[in-house]
């Protein structure tokens, strides 16, 4: 296998005396340059906007004395918005089936059930509509509990298709301590990252993870590690060779048992940290375990995050006292079906006028305890200066990519 290049800019060249024909050439150089940059500033641009679509995701803005049309999930909530000119305060909005979709005075509405619902908002001057279809809510269920980053999702399929004996590389930047996995191209060569991992490699020293090209050789659900200080032998899971006795695995454990995780050791993940193998989550090396056949090439390098396409994932601190590794797919795991939590939401009246803070008080918390406000969104507002019953949904993502909703209700009056 040849190793993926990376290519560094050292710099541009130093420019000299110049005659006019030089001078033009640069001219034209740099309008060309010129040409490129715009260029792709409005082919990213024109990406953003198909991703992101005209609207936000999570907005409709309703038009004057127009109908427009919006389809959600069961479930989900869109936020209805009025043209600049318009007092919301003045604004009335109704549900033509609350029962399919309700509307609360902000003009945030819930989709409830299947079914058509229009919803009208109006005031002296002002009339405007939005025709809701509410589908089936979406099946949300977890395949995996990890913090890997995946990429590339149509290519890898059309891949899987095909035969071919080598669906993938595996790329260890022992600098960076992440896994990048790759899939080939239309030319056959290993180009197009598919998931990224975050690891430890080697502490350094003797310990360190050697710079190279290799293939997977071997794999064993468990596999005997080299002790410590406290231990004359460790163990990790779902172990895969790659060169002689530097493997995939674990974080490592006291024993041959799932609850006896080396306390602490989890922590290390995204650091230098091991005696030369490639530790990873469980969720990890089980993917490399199950997904990546004998001989697939691997190719560990030492390059800064300039060679991670799609980043390092986060670590999410677990306790260090040992115990399981939250990713891990055995049934019997204890952190197996938790979600992030949402604590402190309770229903709440307040009077006209009063202030109003939707995320005071409230604490989020992923999986292993953690706390992760910062990733609270909250869909819905409240208007402390017109009395109703407001609906506000605060939800959640870890790092994990487990989310959580809670919807929470405010009364103005």
């Amino acid at each position: 296998m040849k190793p993926l290049k990376i290519i560094h800019s050292d710099g541009a060249p130093d420019i000299g005396g110049h005659n006019s024909k030089q001078t033009a050439k640069i001219i034209l150089a740099l309008f060309l340059s010129l040409v490129v940059i715009v260029a792709a500033f409005f082919a990213v641009y024109a990406v953003s906007r198909a991703v992101r679509g005209t609207d936000d995701e999570n907005n409709s803005e309703l038009k004057a004395g127009a109908t427009t049309e919006m389809t959600i999930a069961a479930g989900d909530a869109c936020q209805l918005t009025l043209p600049e000119n318009v007092d919301i305060l003045s604004v009335t909005f109704t549900s033509s089936d609350e029962k399919v979709a309700r509307v609360d005075p902000s003009g945030k509405v819930d989709g409830l059930k299947e079914g058509k619902a229009k919803i009208t908002a109006e005031n002296g001057t002002f009339s405007a509509s939005c025709v809701f279809t509410v589908e089936k809510a979406g099946d949300h269920k977890v395949t995996e509990v990890t913090t890997a980053y995946t990429a590339n999702a149509d290519i890898l399929s059309a891949n899987a298709k095909k035969s071919k004996d080598n669906l993938y590389c595996l790329v260890v930047n022992r600098r960076t301590n992440t896994v990048t996995v790759y899939t080939y191209d239309d030319d056959g060569k290993y180009t197009v990252p598919v998931r990224a991992m975050i690891c430890s490699c080697g502490a350094g020293g003797a310990d360190i993870t050697p710079v190279g090209e290799y293939k997977t050789a071997s794999e064993a659900e468990w596999a005997s590690l080299f002790g410590d200080d406290e231990h004359e032998f460790l163990f990790g899971q779902y172990a895969t060779e790659f060169s002689g006795t530097y493997l995939f695995h674990s974080v490592p454990y006291e024993s041959e048992s799932k609850d006896a995780l080396e306390p602490g050791e989890f922590n290390k993940l995204g650091t230098n940290a091991s005696q030369g193998c490639v530790r990873l989550m469980v969720a990890d090396c089980y993917w490399i375990y199950k997904n990546c056949a004998l001989n697939t090439p691997v190719l560990v390098i030492d390059e800064d995050k300039s060679a991670d396409p799609l980043g390092t994932p986060p670590l999410v601190k677990k306790p260090a006292d040992g115990g399981w590794d939250p990713t891990d797919p055995d049934p019997n795991n204890p952190y197996k079906d938790k979600l992030p939590s949402i604590s402190k939401v309770e229903n709440v009246t307040v009077k006209k006028g009063e202030k109003f803070e939707p995320m005071k008080g409230v604490v989020a918390k992923d999986i292993c305890g953690n706390i992760i406000n910062d990733k609270v969104e909250v869909i819905g507002t409240v208007l402390t200066d017109k009395p109703g019953t407001y609906y506000l949904t605060y939800t959640v993502t870890d790092d994990f990519h487990l989310t959580r909703s809670v919807i929470r209700t405010v009364v103005v009056e």
